[in-house]
């Protein structure tokens, strides 16, 4: 008979090893599942997991699983050979680096560490509720990235931070499927498996979750799950708070309330849709408990603000910053003091220079992190669209007048019409709750003189300009560019790359002008990435990832030519390249202008004319 395996892989990558070596395991049949932690727990204690022997994971996530079940829970070991692949990437790091992991990874990392003469500090947790804490000793000691397990790199993210994983190589997993064997020969297997709340309003129209005093989610209906945008699978074990800001206000407000006589009742706004929501403090619970009803409100025609707009999720921090060249640090220095402010921040650079990571690092710095951060792609929208997003309409209000706004980032704001321009001038001068961020390629000075900003608009950030320095300015910082991309491919993709042949870097990626900046830069490595097979990036890798690089380029630009007649005048050649153009962008005019790169005024001139033609 078969040994019934169900791994829990913790990263992309280890899936794909797991696949590959339990095929060699004659006496193993596996099923494998990408999660981690708390996104585990449905996995092995719903009814897929009452068919399995054993389950097998990594690291904090096998601790989180045998809390919940009692089927047999092997554990992928993180050997030397793992330890010594990730300390050779970041030894000659000139960013601080720090270890934080259980005791076998820390026993580990020091004797590696001695071996290569590296000294890096070890912060040993025995719990996975240690982890945070270990992390802001790190952090508070001056370390900027740390190696650790899924649980440590996704902690320190959630902080700000970068995280390097410690990913299982083979031989790690050839001993944990040994383990397996040794364990199911052993072993009677005895399978205990609950279910919470089986019958909770499966099919009920109102949404219903049952949080714990943390705001951690323990139970959600079918319904909760369709208003929130999850799949309700993966809802248990996630914390209410992280899925939008204003949650954590709704249950402080329920905390001082006195069980069910003291009922929090609020209307929100999730993703476009409009819910009222009762907070209920069961009296009878034995501990700290709520029960959150979610009613969706009737809607009253179709909503104007129907176009796609971002409500941002984790929000990176400066720390995720990568460079420690002076030009890169004197903007960091420069945008941590404006977000200290509140005053609206124009953020101008080239494409691909940081524009989106800046904003963000700006919120999270700022007095407004505790609220959302919502980015507006301007060039992607009408203007209806634009004002009905940010003023708000009969039945809706506008991001401007919403309380659980902190900050709007108005990408590409030369995509904005100047009377929405004076409408955003009044509002921030009339006190409007969140803060303003815009971006623009173009600095304000170049955009006045296109006559694509209205002046009063643009003296708002008198004082409050940031330029980003494009890549060709801060070419040293490539190398520690590289590694975090490095890391971060490994992680994905199963791969134990090491470092890139200092040839490769100073001769190569280090005379390029990068005109598509930190984007471009990600875009090759992950060419060359993914034609390397062994520990290092060298010279034959290199080549064979631009040859990659070029043969894509040139595939992209065979797919969006098109067969144009030349043949007429100058007036003729031009209305049906207009055309043409404005029939592949579904007939919308802000998305015409932008790809031609004229505004919309001088458009609709061109569309009026061709019309009378």
């Amino acid at each position: 008979m078969k040994i019934k395996v169900l791994a829990i892989a913790p990263y992309l990558g280890l899936k794909g090893l797991l696949e590959s070596l339990s095929q060699e395991e004659p006496r193993i049949e596996m099923d494998i599942e990408v999660a981690d932690l708390q996104n585990a727990i449905p996995i092995v204690t719903g009814d897929k997991g009452r068919t399995y022997d054993i389950i097998i994971s990594r690291g904090g996530t096998s601790s989180v699983i045998r809390e919940h079940i009692s089927t047999p829970v092997v554990d992928i070991p993180v050997s030397g050979y793992d330890i010594l692949r990730v300390l050779t990437l970041v030894k000659d790091s000139s960013t601080k680096v720090a270890i934080i992991g259980f005791p076998n990874i820390c026993r580990g990392a020091a004797a590696v560490s001695s071996l290569l003469d590296f000294e890096i500090p070890i912060y040993s947790i025995e719990h996975a509720t240690e982890v945070h804490t270990a992390l802001q000793t790190a952090f508070n000691h001056g370390a900027k990235i740390v190696l650790g397990d899924a649980i440590t790199v996704r902690t320190a993210e959630e902080m700000g931070y970068n995280g390097i994983l410690i990913t299982s190589g083979r031989e790690s997993v050839l001993e944990a499927l040994s383990e397996v064997k040794r364990i199911y020969d052993a072993l009677l297997k005895a399978r205990e498996n609950e279910r919470f709340f089986e019958h909770m309003l499966e099919h009920h129209r109102t949404g219903v979750l049952a949080l714990d005093n943390r705001g951690v989610i323990r139970y959600a209906n079918h319904a909760a799950s369709l208003l929130l945008g999850y799949d309700s699978s993966v809802m248990r074990g996630m914390n209410l708070r992280g899925i939008d800001p204003i949650w954590g206000h709704y249950l402080e407000e329920a905390a001082k309330s006195d069980a069910v006589s003291g009922n929090q009742q609020k209307t929100k706004w999730f993703y476009k849709r409009q819910m009222k929501v009762e907070f209920v403090a069961p009296a009878m619970a034995k501990e700290q408990t709520y029960l959150v009803y979610m009613y969706p409100l009737e809607n009253h025609g179709k909503n104007p603000i129907s176009s796609t707009f971002e409500v941002t999720g984790r929000i990176a921090t400066f720390a995720q910053v990568i460079g420690s060249s002076i030009t890169i640090q004197q903007t960091v220095k420069r945008a941590n003091s404006q977000a200290q402010t509140d005053k609206p921040i124009w953020i101008f650079g080239e494409a691909g220079s940081g524009k989106s990571l800046f904003s963000q690092a700006i919120h999270s710095a700022s007095s407004q992190s505790g609220d959302a951060l919502y980015v507006i792609p301007c060039n992607k929208l009408t203007d209806s669209e634009q004002e009905s997003i940010l003023f708000g309409n009969e039945t809706t209000p506008g991001l401007l007048y919403m309380e659980s706004v902190g900050t709007v980032c108005l990408q590409q704001i030369q995509h904005t019409s100047q009377h929405l321009q004076q409408k955003l001038l009044a509002a921030m001068q009339g006190g409007a709750h969140p803060r303003l961020i815009v971006t623009s390629l173009l600095p304000v000075k170049a955009l006045l003189k296109k006559e694509e900003l209205a002046a009063d608009f643009a003296h708002l950030f008198a004082n409050t300009n940031l330029q980003l320095p494009p890549l060709r300015e801060r070419l040293e910082d490539i190398g520690e560019i590289a590694r975090v991309l490095i890391a971060n491919y490994n992680s994905r993709h199963g791969k134990q790359i090491v470092g890139i042949r200092q040839p490769v870097l100073e001769d190569d990626l280090m005379q390029k002008p990068w005109p598509g900046n930190i984007q471009q830069l990600k875009l090759v490595l992950e060419c060359i990435l993914s034609v390397t097979n062994g520990n290092y990036i060298g010279a034959n890798e290199a080549s064979e990832g631009w040859l990659k690089v070029r043969e894509s380029i040139q595939t992209e630009d065979v797919s969006h030519n098109v067969l144009l007649n030349l043949s007429g005048t100058w007036e003729e050649i031009e209305k049906r390249v207009l055309w043409e153009i404005l029939q592949h962008e579904g007939m919308n005019q802000s998305k015409t202008a932008n790809r031609l790169g004229i505004n919309r005024s001088t458009l609709w001139r061109k569309l009026k004319n061709m019309l009378q033609y």
